[in-house]
C-alpha cells in the first residue's frame, strides 16, 4: 500500500481529471433534455448567489473564473475524500463510486443541499424532473469516473476477476 501522501495525491489527481468529463456530460445532457443553456452551468449561478448574500458585485467574467476554481477545488477535495475512504474501507469502483455520487447529490442538490439552500437550484418540490436527472448524472458521472481513475492510479483491479490494469 502506498503512503498516505501518495494516496491523497492520487485521489486529488483523479478528482481533478474526473471534473472534466463531468462538465462535458452535463452540457451534452442539458442539450439532449432540452434544458435552457445555463441549467448545466451551476458554478456561476452559485457564485452569483453567494455574492448576493454578501451584497457583493461579481461580474460575469469573474463569476466564471471563481466558479472554475471552485469546481476544480471541490473535484480535488472529493478525490482526497474518496482516497481516505478507500484507505479506511476499500470498495470496488462500481460500489464506491455510486455511494460517493449519492453523498455528493445529497450535500449539493437534495432539500438539505448547498445548491438548494442557497437558491442556486430550485427546491426539489418544484424542480423539473429533467433538472434532477441532470444533477444526478453530474454527481454520478463524476463519482464513477473518480472511482475508476483512482483504482487505476492505485493499480487496483476493478473487481476480483479483473487483472491489474
Amino acid at each position: 500500500m502506498s503512503s498516505l501522501t501518495t494516496t491523497l495525491g492520487r485521489g486529488a489527481a483523479a478528482g481533478l481529471a474526473a471534473g472534466v468529463p463531468q462538465v462535458i456530460l452535463a452540457q451534452a445532457e442539458a442539450r439532449v433534455l432540452d434544458l435552457p443553456g445555463d441549467r448545466a452551468d451551476i458554478g456561476p449561478r452559485f457564485v452569483r448567489r453567494v455574492a448576493e448574500r454578501f451584497d457583493a458585485e461579481v461580474g460575469p467574467a469573474l463569476r466564471w473564473v471563481v466558479a472554475g476554481g471552485f469546481h476544480f477545488g471541490y473535484a480535488a477535495w472529493w478525490g482526497v475524500v474518496y482516497a481516505l475512504l478507500q484507505r479506511w474501507r476499500p470498495a470496488q469502483p462500481h460500489v464506491g463510486g455510486p455511494l460517493l455520487g449519492a453523498l455528493i447529490y445529497t450535500l449539493a442538490f437534495s432539500p438539505w443541499g448547498v445548491a438548494t439552500q442557497t437558491g442556486t437550484e430550485r427546491s426539489v418540490e418544484v424542480r423539473p424532473t429533467r433538472e434532477t436527472l441532470l444533477h444526478w448524472t453530474a454527481a454520478l458521472s463524476f463519482a464513477l469516473t473518480l472511482a475508476y481513475l483512482f483504482a487505476r492510479l492505485e493499480h487496483r483491479p476493478a473487481s476480483a476477476h479483473d487483472p491489474v490494469w
